[in-house]
């Protein structure tokens, strides 16, 4: 009889622990995040249930055991350890402290729990369903709100409240209630373009870059997270991914660089999602790329789809689910507004030609770069 494969208790991994890979992923970087956050101390603070049954569990018990519950169901979602059973009890968590305190109570915890319980399920199509429904509840709220419409709701919070530099500049510009209306409008816009494009697979992609952008924007505009929105947000655009079982790695065995290359992205690549197989094998003929344009620069085969150079190296980079935790670690940080916009540039299109240029570079000059190396130097 074949004997199971250990589950590994790595954090970083996301195969092979029953679940697939991008919800896993999902779950793990919500709870690092409540975890980052110190979320457990809110949990349920202070106890007023809507629920009139729970008032009679002592409170003290009852938001201790739901703390326990807590800790250890995210940290056993993390070390991939029952992986479902722990986003369904992590889940299940915020949920019941959410019916259990009407102050603790907030859409931003209730999408959390409800996030989690859907992939502890395993069900990848109701996240993306849940996440649909969110944009499109947000957007026809903002839409039969008048003072939205109006732009009295935007200019009282961006001007009053949160004294937002920018807007106070270019409002001064303006007549009255004008940027707010805009801003308004291009909010409500937004948010019902994003649940519609998340219900048609073909425009999956372009909604998951206007959601990153959206949060992102919120995020920079405000200098908040929304407690746990923007992380939470963000992280669900992971169901939408496909996550490559395997994805082929082509370039040039007779670089000594490209051979360091190589075995560094081994050592991170702890799923084993990228196979390196050098040109000379003659692999390129498999998927009708030239051998002049293979000894140019590396190639990155999966699902079908064929990149090279620097978009290959940053789809390699998102296929490896350590990039991400790196991600939220710098968007936890106190400096979380400059990371966004850091990481928003570098993987956006608009760096892809400074990228390029720089990937080329080094191209030209990795005979140069380190190892015994028999390659030509790439010419672009």
């Amino acid at each position: 009889m074949a004997v199971a494969a250990k589950v590994s208790w790595n954090p970083l991994r996301c195969s092979g622990a029953g679940l697939e890979p991008n919800l896993l992923l999902m779950a793990k970087l919500i709870a690092l995040c409540l975890l980052a956050t110190n979320h457990v101390r809110l949990l349920p603070d202070p106890f007023l249930p809507f629920v009139p049954f729970l008032d009679r569990i002592p409170g003290v018990l009852f938001q201790r055991t739901l703390q326990v519950v807590f800790l250890g169901s995210a940290v056993a979602l993390l070390f991939n350890r029952r992986v479902r059973i722990s986003c369904l009890v992590l889940g299940l968590t915020m949920i019941l402290a959410v019916l259990s305190s009407k102050a603790y109570y907030g859409n931003n915890k209730l999408f959390c729990g409800s996030m989690l319980l859907l992939a502890g399920l395993g069900a990848g199509w109701a996240v993306r369903c849940q996440l649909a429904i969110v944009y499109f509840g947000a957007g026809l709220n903002k839409l039969l709100d008048a003072d939205w419409r109006s732009g009295q709701f935007f200019e009282h919070w961006a001007a009053h409240r949160l004294k937002q530099p920018l807007y106070l500049a270019l409002g001064s510009r303006m007549p009255p209630l004008v940027l707010g209306k805009i801003l308004g409008w291009t909010t409500i816009g937004t948010e019902l373009g994003l649940s519609g494009g998340f219900v048609v697979r073909r425009l999956w992609g372009a909604a998951v870059w206007g959601n990153i952008l959206f949060q992102s924007a919120m995020l920079l505009f405000t200098g908040d997270t929304f407690t746990m929105f923007f992380y939470a947000m963000t992280a669900a655009s992971l169901a939408f991914v496909e996550w490559p079982g395997q994805a082929t790695v082509i370039y040039d065995g007779d670089c000594g660089f490209c051979n360091q290359t190589k075995q560094w992205w081994e050592r991170w690549d702890l799923d084993r999602v990228l196979e390196w197989t050098p040109l000379q094998s003659g692999a390129g003929a498999r998927y009708g790329i030239a051998e002049s344009e293979l000894q140019r620069r590396l190639y990155l085969v999966t699902g079908g789809r064929i990149c090279a150079g620097f978009a290959a190296f940053k789809k390699m980079a998102l296929y490896n689910p350590i990039t991400y935790f790196v991600m939220a670690g710098l968007l936890l940080a106190p400096f979380r507004r400059w990371s966004a916009a850091v990481l928003l540039l570098f993987f956006s299109p608009l760096f892809a030609p400074v990228g390029e240029a720089a990937y080329n570079l080094v191209a030209r000059n990795r005979g140069r770069l380190g190892g015994e190396s028999r390659c030509q130097p790439s010419r672009s």
